[in-house]
């Protein structure tokens, strides 16, 4: 046994026999946490964990976690095993459910498929010679078949399988499968050595066989007293590809035997408010605004430790209310026609926190609640608050979004009043400023931004239909063409525009396609059009005459005004 450190052990490293782990998981002493995904892997990926395994190659380490007479978690069997009943496991996997399971019912004759290697395809018949790993034909030494539930299966299995395929559910009775495979051959060939024949396929079972049973699969185990803190940085650190273990998923397991089932409350949510789907809403996100009414932090740590099944009980439904609430808000007054344009999803959290109590309020009074929290959310947007410690800045905004969005008095959140706003900012962002890009498409559709073509109002549905989606005004081509030292990826050189007119636009001057357009349907509707998507448009202007810096200054001048009535604040020139 290997620990991290000698002096203090943080965690145990050891390699562990599949006979061992096989049995411990049929006796139920290893088990999973009621959090992790059902078992999808198909008979092909088993087919080369298999292989890998008989070859000794290395299948990644394991990660398991001790537990104590009295488990923190719900806990269920692997897939084909016998049922936990009444038994507390001694461990639960939190990283190798697949490869476990798929090892677990190869070796058990259970779950849909049976494996078997095809001992002939291991040994040079002609010299008697047992192959190397690098030499043999797995896609025929190791295959599967299904479990037979009609006789039309039952006759291809018969029709598939020989008398040289082993088994690998009897791996540790080789030796008798052996003896009759051998009199097998013996009955078809009397001539045949069988003392010989047997000491050759006891060979290959040394080689290709034994693995089966004795191979070490490398396992981290975590102690009992492990934080679970500490237990979702470590399970991110060793599955940087695998489905992430959050808090959401520890949480499910901690309050199922508490009456509390997140996993369904999840599904429940989101049958009920498809914003919840559309927008991809975490539900981490959901614990984290219930953490902010029972306890004021967003924090993980506090997710974790300070959240009790109660406060779920409590909140959990208010808020998945206050989120849903939210997003219709913000897709009705706020020109989220997108899910991509949602400038950040924690700012849900803290909206979402405080909304039961606006939801409340009598008409008159949530009319202007719903005003003020309208203007947080645009001043967070374009004060750009939430880039960087968005956790702890969603504490600090619900501590005063509770009183100054609710009832108008006390101190507005920071980015109401304190951060500056900048002119600048706007001229110089690129489209890589997430929040600033996202914010301005939703500005644009709150001034009624119109479809070029048909004139209407975006809304989701047209968004969709019409593939309307952030272009270039002027083309990154034809800027290119013309030597421009100015970005192309600015911005403000971005509008919503359906996939029609860009392939109008193509790489042309802007003065070329707005002439077609304006034949097409006329100067004063192009203008018209044009001035909903901040674009100024006179005989003048820079889009007309191609003058890609005349037109950033004077599209930025339309923007900063709206800008300026969204937030309330005068932006700034610096």
């Amino acid at each position: 046994m290997t620990s991290a450190y000698e002096s203090d052990p943080i965690f145990e490293a050891t390699p562990r026999q599949l006979s061992n782990l096989v049995t411990r998981i049929r006796s139920g002493e290893i088990a999973l946490p009621d959090f992790q995904r059902d078992f999808v892997w198909d008979s092909s990926k088993t087919e080369e964990l298999i292989q890998s395994i008989i070859s000794k190659f290395p299948v990644g380490t394991l990660l398991f976690w001790k537990q104590g007479s009295e488990s923190l978690f719900a806990s269920r069997s692997f897939q084909g095993a016998p049922s936990l009943g009444e038994k507390s496991p001694a461990e639960l996997v939190l990283d190798g459910q697949q490869r476990l399971t798929a090892l677990y019912q190869a070796l058990t004759g259970t779950g849909d498929e049976r494996f078997y290697l095809k001992v002939d395809e291991f040994i040079e018949q002609a010299t008697g010679r047992i192959l190397d790993f690098h030499e043999v034909n797995f896609d025929r030494a190791i295959i599967s078949v299904p479990v037979a539930t009609s006789k039309a299966q039952e006759k291809k299995n018969i029709e598939i399988l020989k008398p040289s395929h082993f088994p690998v559910a009897d791996v540790s009775s080789f030796d008798d499968w052996l003896d009759e495979y051998v009199e097998a051959l013996a009955t078809d060939n009397p001539e045949i050595d069988q003392k010989a024949e047997k000491s050759l396929y006891r060979r290959m079972r040394d080689k290709y066989v034994i693995p089966l049973r004795a191979y070490g699969l490398p396992v981290v185990t975590l102690p009992e007293t492990t934080p679970i803190e500490a237990v979702c940085t470590i399970f991110e650190t060793l599955n940087r590809t695998g489905k992430p273990l959050g808090p959401f998923e520890l949480l499910t397991a901690r309050y199922f035997p508490q009456g509390v089932y997140l996993r369904d409350d999840w599904e429940e949510a989101k049958s009920n408010y498809k914003a919840l789907v559309d927008f991809n809403v975490d539900p981490y996100n959901v614990l984290q605004a219930v953490c902010l009414r029972a306890h004021g932090s967003a924090q993980r740590s506090d997710v974790l430790k300070k959240l009790e099944a109660e406060d779920i009980k409590k909140h959990w439904n208010p808020v998945i209310k206050g989120i849903a609430g939210v997003l219709d808000m913000l897709q009705a007054d706020c020109g989220l026609v997108a899910p991509k344009w949602l400038p950040y999803g924690m700012l849900l959290i803290p909206m979402g926190a405080v909304w039961p109590e606006i939801s409340s309020l009598d008409p008159l009074d949530r009319a202007s609640a719903y005003a003020r929290l309208q203007r947080f959310f645009w001043c967070s947007v374009f004060t750009t608050n939430y880039d960087q410690g968005a956790n702890s800045q969603v504490g600090a905004d619900y501590a005063l979004l509770k009183t100054w969005a609710v009832s108008g008095t006390g101190t507005p959140p920071e980015a109401v009043e304190d951060l500056p706003v900048s002119a600048a900012t706007f001229r110089d962002a690129s489209v890589r400023r997430k929040a600033l890009y996202s914010g301005l498409m939703c500005l644009l559709v709150t001034s009624r931004a119109e479809d070029f073509h048909t004139g209407q109002a975006m809304t989701p549905h047209r968004v969709s239909e019409s593939q309307i989606d952030s272009h270039h005004i002027f083309p990154k081509a034809f800027l290119k063409r013309e030597g421009s030292t100015e970005s192309s990826e600015l911005l403000l050189n971005r509008s919503l525009i359906d996939a029609e007119t860009n392939r109008i636009i193509k790489d042309r001057a802007p003065s070329v396609y707005l002439k077609e357009m304006a034949e097409a349907y006329g100067t004063d509707k192009l203008k018209s059009v044009l001035a909903t998507h901040a674009i100024k448009s006179d005989d003048t202007d820079g889009i007309s005459r191609d003058d890609y810096g005349a037109f950033l200054e004077e599209r930025l001048e339309i923007v900063a005004k709206m800008v300026e009535r969204a937030t309330g604040r005068q932006l700034t020139s610096d």
